[in-house]
């Protein structure tokens, strides 16, 4: 069993400098630094398969959306206007279940970087400011039951 993420971003994606330079370490001083966050060109095989399940035009694979140098990015490299798009299937080979069960019952997920909101089918939920990154980890935000989508405005 092996999952995928998707992403899609509203402009052509690039790791910032500090995450790559973080990806590249070899030494780290506890196992759980041992994290990374990567995004590359989608695979051809998947291109026809998640046609229309994004809004935003350039789609990717990523690798590490569930740790905190993907919200690092979140918070410190989204620029305003930005919106991104995750959706996270946990076995890609039951893909077209997931995609099935997403477009019957969708459960989306709004975050607004920009105002520290959460939204789902459930509600909007208001992160607190000081520590709306640490309160986001511990919600889930990426998921098989809808696209999470980032905005920053």
């Amino acid at each position: 069993m092996t999952e995928i993420t998707f992403l899609a971003h509203s402009r052509p994606f690039q790791i910032p400098k500090e995450i790559e330079d973080y990806n590249n370490r070899m030494v780290f001083e506890r196992e759980e630094d041992a994290i990374s966050f990567t995004v590359q060109e989608i695979d051809d095989y998947w291109k026809d398969k998640i046609a229309g399940l994004f809004t935003m035009p350039y789609v990717y694979e990523a690798h590490g959306v569930g740790n905190q140098l993907f919200l690092t990015y979140i918070e410190k490299h989204m620029e305003l206007g930005d919106v991104l798009e995750i959706f996270h299937v946990p076995n890609q080979h039951a893909f077209e279940e997931y995609r099935q069960k997403l477009e019957e019952h969708p459960e989306p997920i709004e975050i607004n970087v920009r105002n520290h909101t959460y939204q789902t089918i459930y509600g909007m939920y208001q992160l607190q400011h000081k520590n709306w990154l640490d309160e986001l980890s511990h919600r889930n935000y990426h998921t098989p039951y809808g696209v999470t989508t980032f905005v920053n405005y």
